[in-house]
């Protein structure tokens, strides 16, 4: 008797638990999904952001956290100057150039109608075209334009001890610019043997290929019509002024 009555105590309280654990995963499940709580409020961090570069037709939408260059273009007037000196620090001058050093590139202005960024090792930039320096080869940039419908050049330059092959794509700054996409190696014998052909070859222009599938490390914007360069003095006094 004593033995049933516990079995029949243990089935209620079994009983009884299920029933208050039944009840509280539905309230619970009925919360969370109720239509009548207000939304929780959450900020979201812009994804995109304008850039806008002096001297260019058009703004740019580009990324947050993406480090898109250059954020100028040539500095031909004090004004510009001034905007470069805000951004990038006040410019060292070499040989009548102005240079601007930075962690991941250094821009340099050798004339008043070119702006060459140079690329740090182990960095990545986003020029203005959309290009990656540091990521896409030669034949990626190719490609790119291909996509774009717009048409390319390239040019192969023998230094002193040096091949340089450039590419050059208009310019999304506008129809007054170009840019160039280049890399430098030092000339070595089996580098001369890619580039150059042979005594017998039909064709004596030197050959591209070693470099299609090289990473592009430079890029220069170019203004279709130069301006005069202000001289260093009044440059130096329109620095000054920051």
């Amino acid at each position: 008797m004593l033995r049933a009555l516990l079995i029949t105590v243990a089935i209620l309280a079994g009983a009884l638990g299920g029933y208050l654990y039944w009840l509280h995963r539905a309230h619970a499940y009925i919360h969370v999904r109720s239509l009548t709580a207000p939304p929780t409020r959450q900020a979201v961090a812009p994804r995109t952001r304008i850039l806008l570069v002096p001297g260019c037709e058009r703004s740019f939408l580009v990324k947050v956290g993406e480090l898109v260059e250059p954020e100028i273009t040539p500095s031909a007037t004090p004004e510009a100057l001034a905007t470069a000196t805000r951004l990038y620090g006040r410019p060292t001058h070499k040989s009548h150039s102005l240079i601007w050093s930075q962690n991941a590139f250094t821009l340099t202005e050798p004339a008043a109608d070119r702006l060459r960024l140079t690329l740090e090792t182990g960095h990545v930039v986003q020029t203005l075209d959309d290009i990656e320096l540091g990521i896409d080869s030669f034949n990626a940039i190719r490609a790119k334009m291909r996509d774009r419908n717009l048409p390319v050049s390239d040019a192969l330059v023998h230094g002193p001890h040096t091949w340089t092959y450039q590419l050059t794509i208009p310019s999304s700054c506008g129809a007054n610019w170009s840019s160039s996409y280049s890399r430098t190696l030092p000339e070595t014998p089996d580098l001369d043997a890619q580039i150059l052909p042979s005594a017998n070859s039909p064709n004596p222009a030197p050959r591209a290929a070693a470099f299609l599938n090289r990473i592009a490390t430079e890029y220069t914007l170019t203004r279709a019509k130069s301006q005069p360069r202000y001289k260093q003095d009044q440059a130096g006094e329109a620095g000054n002024t920051l």
